[in-house]
């Protein structure tokens, strides 16, 4: 008797207890449900607008009008076609030789803390590639710098990138000498750095290769 009676009393304790706190329950379940609605809408709304902006962006891309200014409105959401966007605007500046804008916009995509180290440092080969190339054509010292900052934004755990990294120093050097008109046979940096990379066994052969042809001009021009 005594064992049913503790059972009831048990029993009849769980039951107040709920009476006694349902409404903090009705709450907590509340504000769950309201949870999982508002993320499911926010999930929705997500798709919908990166939809929305996946068609814009291909039909701005299509159409030649305006389409820098288009794509500065894209490049303001945050998502995969604001990168996207900056890259094709990097382009189109590129080919109108306005070097300057696409800089500070690859210096932009390079500082995100958005974008995989990977993408990071495939953005700074190019960029360091776009502005040793600009350095030439506009025969300036300007991006000297820049350049460097890119080089060294390269990721060192990317084994393929190493002979990239490695050979847009050596250019990088080769760019200042040639700017600062001095003497490529007396500079001590760039030869040891000629060295290295010949000498190496971590270096492609197509990476050595072109450097052996820029050094052998500049020594025997």
């Amino acid at each position: 008797m005594n064992e049913i009676d503790n059972k009831y009393s048990f029993f009849n304790n769980i039951k107040l207890y709920i009476l006694n706190n349902l409404r903090y329950f009705i709450i907590l379940i509340s504000i769950l449900i309201i949870f999982l609605i508002s993320f499911q809408i926010y999930n929705y709304l997500s798709i919908q607008n990166l939809k929305k902006t996946s068609v814009n962006f291909f039909n701005i891309i299509e159409s030649n009008e305006d389409i820098i200014n288009d794509l500065n409105d894209i490049s303001k959401n945050k998502n995969i076609f604001s990168i996207l966007s900056k890259l094709k605007i990097i382009e189109k500046n590129n080919e109108m030789n306005n070097f300057a804008i696409s800089n500070e916009i690859y210096r932009d995509l390079v500082l995100s803390d958005k974008i995989d180290s990977l993408y990071k440092s495939s953005i700074a080969i190019h960029a360091s590639y776009t502005l040793i190339n600009a350095s030439y054509i506009e025969e300036t010292k300007n991006y000297l710098n820049d350049i460097n900052f890119y080089i060294n934004n390269i990721s060192d755990e990317f084994e393929n990138y190493f002979s990239i990294k490695e050979e847009l120093k050596y250019l990088s050097i080769i760019t200042e000498v040639d700017l600062n008109k001095t003497d490529y046979k007396n500079n001590p940096e760039v030869l040891e750095l000629y060295n290295n990379i010949s000498n190496s066994n971590l270096i492609s052969s197509s990476v050595k290769e072109r450097v052996k042809k820029i050094h052998e001009f500049k020594i025997y021009k």
